[in-house]
């Protein structure tokens, strides 16, 4: 997976990332009612020894679970919308998430 942060997404998550820590990809599936049904999200977690898949990308390391790969493309991009103060994770065949969340959960 390569995924790509615009200037306006690395302006915001920067300084919100400390050494040790690194940004998730998830499908989250929780209250939407079965696996298949979830919603991509952002997690800045603590780098740690889970076996997880880490995405290619032009500035921070990015992890997701093996097991979520199947919902996303090859080549997504991040940015961040001011109006509505949130992330949008897109390819060039489709919106993931136009209202995405980064959550700290360090």
């Amino acid at each position: 997976m390569n995924v790509t942060f615009t200037d306006t997404a690395i302006d915001r998550i920067a300084p919100l990332l400390q050494e040790d820590s690194v940004i998730n990809l998830v499908f989250d599936t929780e209250d939407c009612g079965c696996s298949v049904n979830g919603v991509p999200t952002l997690w800045i977690v603590p780098q740690d020894k889970e076996e997880k898949l880490v995405a290619e990308t032009n500035q921070f390391k990015l992890t997701y679970k093996a097991k979520d790969e199947i919902f996303f493309e090859e080549k997504m991009t991040i940015d961040f919308h001011d109006k509505n103060k949130s992330y949008i994770l897109k390819s060039n065949n489709q919106i993931y998430n136009a209202g995405m969340s980064l959550v700290d959960k360090r």
